[in-house]
């Protein structure tokens, strides 16, 4: 659980101190930053698993990696609420005016653009579609490194 931690605190101190400097890091950096910690976690949740009992079962493995990043994925979408409502509130309002910019070029009127736009990306479902993502991330990789480290890895710690 520690390690959930000090990975979102990393991620979130990150960001906030990347807000603070200036930087806008584009969206695609983030994405991919965030799945290689969620990588990360799990495989390292598990590796703590078996350094605390060699003879863990898979579900026990599975089940560290799967905990590790549901904390994770639960605490920086908190994370993202607060920041997108409290810090960067211009975010989202930027944004959605670029989109409605784009679909009112493809000849949408811009009230139903700015409608069926403001209606689906909010903070709120970003956060969201985040946790959602991130957990699903964390699930699939808690469950191939619980295969890795059960099957293979184990052997090697001999």
């Amino acid at each position: 659980m520690r390690t959930a931690l000090y990975f979102v605190a990393s991620a979130i101190a990150l960001r906030t101190g990347l807000f603070y400097a200036g930087v806008e890091p584009d969206p695609a950096v983030v994405i991919f930053s965030l799945m290689g910690i969620i990588t990360l976690l799990t495989f390292l949740s598990g590796h703590f698993e078996l350094r605390e009992e060699p003879n863990a079962p898979m579900p026990a493995i599975f089940r560290a990696g799967l905990r590790a990043s549901a904390m994770f994925a639960l605490l920086y979408a908190l994370f993202l609420l607060l920041y997108f409502n409290v810090l960067n509130t211009a975010e989202f309002p930027m944004r959605v005016a670029g989109m409605v910019h784009d679909t009112v070029a493809q000849g949408v009127p811009e009230a139903d653009a700015r409608k069926n736009i403001e209606a689906f990306f909010t903070p709120n479902k970003y956060a969201f579609l985040t946790f959602i993502g991130l957990l699903s991330l964390g699930a699939v990789n808690a469950l191939f490194f619980a295969l890795v480290q059960h099957k293979f890895l184990r052997k090697l710690r001999s």
